[in-house]
């Protein structure tokens, strides 16, 4: 039989063992931390294409990390208690809305499409319904009609000038409907800068297979815009 393998290691290699593993450890936590300080300063745009016969689809997820989120939660809390009620985001994103409609535009073979809202963003506080340093979501929802004469080749892209003042974290998505399909073109980075004024963050869809034509939907399900409230 082999020689027992030892179990104990002399005292100066065991110390030794026990600062590598402490350096590695702090090391790993201070990296970790960092990652997390990064991204409190970023906002996510998770930005989902969706084509079918009739209408495309846009729908734009925002997701404020710590530092946003603190800042939006702050104009949320109209009196101040530290307290978010329903009837405070209700008024905040009544204010907000006019104000979103028009920063979200689609553009396609060389056609930029004005977005009709869908139905009214809708706000996720995660659980957090205080002041302070959390995470929400805000949701956007948006429509067009598909662009005439639509071929393979043809890129939907989505304009996005929602925050551009904030670093971005870029995330897009594809669906297909009516037998369309769809790619999604990817970023050069996922980690993006605050964009030049007056500049869009643009996410791209590439059309492999346009979409059949649909029959006519029928009256009491043709889809209606959501009317935004007038901005004060």
């Amino acid at each position: 039989m082999p020689p027992a393998q030892a179990k104990w290691l002399p005292a100066a290699p065991r110390r030794l063992v026990a600062l590598l593993r402490a350096t590695l450890l702090g090391g790993l936590l201070a990296l970790a931390s960092r990652a997390h300080d990064t991204l409190a300063g970023y906002l996510r745009h998770h930005v989902i294409v969706a084509l079918g016969a009739e209408y495309v689809d846009v729908t734009v997820h925002l997701t404020f990390f710590e530092d946003g989120s603190e800042h939006e939660r702050a104009l949320m809390d109209a009196d101040g208690d530290g307290r978010l009620s329903r009837a405070e985001t209700e008024a905040y994103l009544k204010q907000l809305a006019p104000r979103l409609a028009g920063l979200v535009k689609l553009r396609a073979a060389g056609q930029t499409m004005d977005l009709v809202p869908l139905r009214e963003p809708e706000l996720d506080l995660l659980g957090h319904t205080r002041t302070g340093r959390w995470h929400h979501r805000l949701s956007l929802f948006f429509f067009a009609p598909p662009p005439p004469d639509l071929a393979p080749g043809t890129e939907l892209v989505v304009e996005d000038r929602l925050w551009p003042e904030l670093r971005a974290v870029g995330l897009h998505q594809v669906e297909a409907r009516d037998g369309a399909r769809l790619e999604a073109v990817p970023l050069r980075d996922s980690l993006l800068p605050p964009a030049p004024e007056g500049q869009a963050r643009e996410f791209k869809a590439r059309v492999l297979t346009p979409p059949k034509a649909a029959a006519a939907a029928p009256a009491d399900v043709e889809r209606k815009p959501c009317s935004a409230p007038s901005e004060p």
